[in-house]
């Protein structure tokens, strides 16, 4: 990427499938944010005072860090880090005039280029039901790093109802996942963001689940002082 502005971590691994399943698809990407936005405005509502630094993991098309750069007051600084180079193209036009001076860094989530405790929020959209249970635990161990003490995150998953229902739902999704193995990635819907969030070292302050075809559930955490906790295998 040839903006001074953009950074490839050194030493940047080959993608792994997800990050190439998104990096393909990333033209087409913008077509189910009508399946998210209401969460995503759900989620900039809950991320607290944005006059400080803001670090957006697994950015993709920059579509969370649009809804938070729209409230006010708007961030000190705005760091959007994705492993997919298009994904972070299409965020970097989406921002282009909103916030002129974002960074936007290719890397992988659990595995940031930037210092301990940089960040005043940290967001991860859309992102951990993707994830395998350890890379659950490393993406939520580097957002603890990157937070100062007490610092705010803030959560978006694909998630599910409670109960009975959501085992069904749970169990629907990952039959479409076999069956459709070239459209449905990731592991599926978690039954309890919070409660995975809360694992890895965060005071869990706010969670709401927002029902439809596509169920999405919010958490907004406070980071623990001390080390982040291995997180426990929800799904």
């Amino acid at each position: 990427m040839s903006d001074a502005a953009a950074i490839r971590a050194e030493g940047e691994a080959v993608p792994d499938p997800i990050v190439g399943f998104f990096d393909r698809g990333a033209r087409a990407y913008d077509l189910q944010l009508v399946l998210e936005r209401s969460a995503l405005r759900r989620a900039a509502s809950l991320a607290g005072p944005l006059d400080g630094d803001v670090v957006d993991l697994a950015a993709g098309t920059g579509a969370l860090s649009s809804a938070l750069v729209r409230r006010a007051p708007r961030p000190r600084s705005l760091t959007l880090v994705d492993g997919s180079p298009r994904m972070l193209e299409r965020a970097r036009a989406r921002l282009r005039t909103l916030a002129p001076g974002a960074r936007f860094i290719v890397a992988d989530v659990r595995a940031v280029p930037l210092p301990d405790g940089c960040a005043d929020v940290v967001t991860m959209g859309y992102l951990l039901h993707l994830l395998d249970p350890a890379s659950r635990t490393g993406a939520l161990a580097e957002a603890h790093r990157l937070l100062r003490p007490g610092g705010r995150l803030v959560v978006v998953v694909h998630g599910s109802p409670r109960g009975r229902a959501g085992a069904a739902y749970r169990a629907a999704w990952r039959l479409v996942r076999r069956v459709t193995p070239r459209v449905v990635v990731g592991h599926g819907p978690i039954a309890d963001a919070a409660r995975l969030v809360g694992a890895g070292g965060f005071d869990v302050r706010v969670s709401r689940r927002l029902p439809g075809v596509y169920w999405s559930e919010v958490v907004a955490a406070d980071r623990r002082p001390g080390p982040a906790r291995a997180g426990a295998d929800l799904l």
